[in-house]
């Protein structure tokens, strides 16, 4: 890329005033011996003219203390979100290890109690633990809104 593309990336941003001194001075030297870029940046100031002469739009009053609210509602929901993940990820490899070690005493006491027994208890044990998590999280929140 040559010295000419380089400066007629920075035509726009040398009307609008967003250059350094050392960086104006390099577009304006180059403006005065091309032609081309002259004519160009000659358009990008008069359109920085006409967007200056916009009416501004007016921010509505409260919008900034509305827009941080929601935010950290939302966090705050993203970090409750999380909180229950774990609760429910914790309470399920809980009752798998239960479910395991249990199978030793439950084997010892029982007999020779095959497979399909220890499955279908530790699967009832899983069910049971995610329903009471399930249950509890759900009471949790409700105590929460009720505070809020």
């Amino acid at each position: 890329m040559n010295g000419h593309e380089e400066v007629r990336k920075l035509l726009p941003l040398a009307a609008a005033g967003a250059l350094s001194r050392s960086q104006l001075s390099a577009v304006e030297g180059h403006a005065v011996i091309c032609t081309e870029c002259r004519r160009e940046l000659e358009v990008w100031r008069l359109y920085s003219l006409g967007l200056h002469e916009l009416p501004q739009p007016v921010t509505p009053a409260g919008l900034m203390q509305r827009t941080a609210a929601r935010l950290a509602r939302e966090r705050d929901a993203v970090a409750e979100r999380r909180r229950h993940d774990l609760t429910l990820g914790l309470l399920v490899a809980f009752s798998w290890v239960i479910g395991a070690l249990s199978w030793i005493p439950l084997r010892a006491v029982v007999g020779g109690i095959g497979i399909f027994t220890w499955v279908m208890f530790s699967s009832l044990l899983t069910w049971t633990t995610a329903g009471v998590a399930a249950v509890l999280l759900l009471r949790r929140k409700e105590w929460i809104r009720r505070l809020v």
